[in-house]
């Protein structure tokens, strides 16, 4: 639809939301390549020649802006905006060597060009979370941009899923109701690929009979909707068995216990199950106190 015939709040709702998905999977790879390359602490650490991987000025602003909204950024890189993240995935050395693979197709010409194109939506970008005004180039500029990046890096994720041994969708991210933010990754799952959370232990985790808990699943997005299903139950205490990538349920006297276990399955509609029955499993589990 031409952008010039809808109203400037769709319009510019349309770009934020483009914006705010090209965040996501930048910070995806930025998240992915440098935990492969140093750890979950790449944030501070070295190269073999002793220089920073994240410039230090970079990595305070990052720092501090995780200890001042740690509700909101649960990771350092997701305290990480479009400048930022420009900032890493543009660093000659950085992008050669860690971001190159992933984003060739869409900046065949490499690091400058990527820098380029990325940095040309630095001020629409500012505009809309600062209420200012963008035009309707800069619109369109903001919607081809972020979708040809985003969907540039999907079919990558597509072709590393493909290299692997099992090619299966995956939860990529975890929220509850209580604020609980959760990323899997090699590093917190099981050598199987599944993963444990238990707030079981954490008092102010704890609920009560008349309370509710909701819980998401984020599966890859290199799968599409259509190719697999999640379904959640409640282990051991039954309950019902519900489908689609949200969990809600209000506690009754029936689960109360000391530990409640909400698991989310993922299954792919593929014959064959990378766990058996399913391809991707996350138990969470909480403490239910009985009435007051």
């Amino acid at each position: 639809m031409p952008l010039h015939t809808i109203s400037e709040t769709q319009m510019r709702d349309g770009c934020k939301r483009a914006i705010e998905g090209l965040e996501l999977w930048l910070r995806r790879l930025i998240d992915t390549k440098l935990t492969e390359a140093y750890g979950q602490d790449y944030l501070d650490a070295q190269k073999t020649d002793g220089s920073r991987v994240i410039k230090s000025d970079l990595a305070k602003t990052l720092s501090n802006r995780k200890s001042q909204e740690p509700e909101r950024f649960v990771r350092p890189i997701d305290a990480a905006f479009l400048d930022d993240q420009i900032q890493i995935i543009c660093n000659p050395a950085l992008y050669s060597d860690h971001f190159a693979d992933a984003l060739s197709y869409i900046f065949p010409q490499g690091n400058d060009s990527a820098r380029t194109f990325l940095m040309r939506l630095i001020t629409p970008r500012n505009a809309l979370y600062h209420a200012n005004p963008i035009s309707v180039h800069d619109a369109y500029r903001v919607l081809c941009y972020s979708m040809d990046v985003v969907e540039s890096l999907k079919s990558y994720y597509a072709r590393v899923n493909m290299e692997n041994l099992y090619n299966v969708p995956t939860v990529v991210k975890i929220l509850d109701s209580l604020g609980h933010v959760f990323y899997p990754s090699s590093s917190n799952r099981n050598p199987d690929g599944s993963a444990i959370l238990d707030y079981s232990r954490d008092e102010e985790s704890y609920l009560r009979c008349g309370d509710s808990i909701s819980i998401t699943a984020e599966i890859d997005p290199a799968f599409s909707s259509d190719q697999y299903k999640v379904e959640w139950l409640i282990a051991n205490l039954g309950g019902p068995h519900i489908t689609g990538d949200k969990f809600h349920i209000v506690l009754s006297g029936r689960y109360v216990s000391t530990r409640f276990c909400v698991v989310c399955r993922v299954i792919s509609n593929q014959s064959w199950h990378k766990l058996g029955t399913c391809d991707d499993q996350i138990d969470i589990a909480y403490k239910i106190l009985p009435p007051i």
